[in-house]
């Protein structure tokens, strides 16, 4: 696997999908959800963190070219709040989170 910010990339869970998820390309059976971390600035030590979600196999094998969702936020905390509510979205089934790419926060 190959990810361009593979240094501050954090696997938040793995989560098996439904049979009619949508975005589900084939071989993929599971919903990654993940942390990334990203300098606002090259000079400086500032971060902004992106929550993302990415199909994936079961045994967690994604490819980083694929995320089907993606929200900014400039503290981590709230970006762990936000996996942990996709995490939820997930096991109930409320996936209408996958209708937006990006969501700024």
């Amino acid at each position: 696997m190959y990810h361009p910010n593979y240094i501050d990339f954090y696997q938040k869970c793995l989560l098996p999908a439904g049979v009619g998820d949508p975005a589900l390309s084939a071989g993929h059976t599971h919903w990654l959800i993940a942390i990334e971390g990203q300098r606002k600035e090259q000079e400086k030590e500032f971060y902004c963190w992106k929550v993302s979600v990415y199909p994936s196999n079961s045994e967690g094998s994604f490819s980083w070219k694929e995320k089907v969702y993606s929200s900014l936020y400039e503290c981590i905390h709230k970006a762990f709040d936000h996996a942990k509510e996709l995490e939820e979205n997930v096991k109930n089934s409320q996936l209408g989170f996958l209708k937006s790419k990006e969501k700024i926060s």
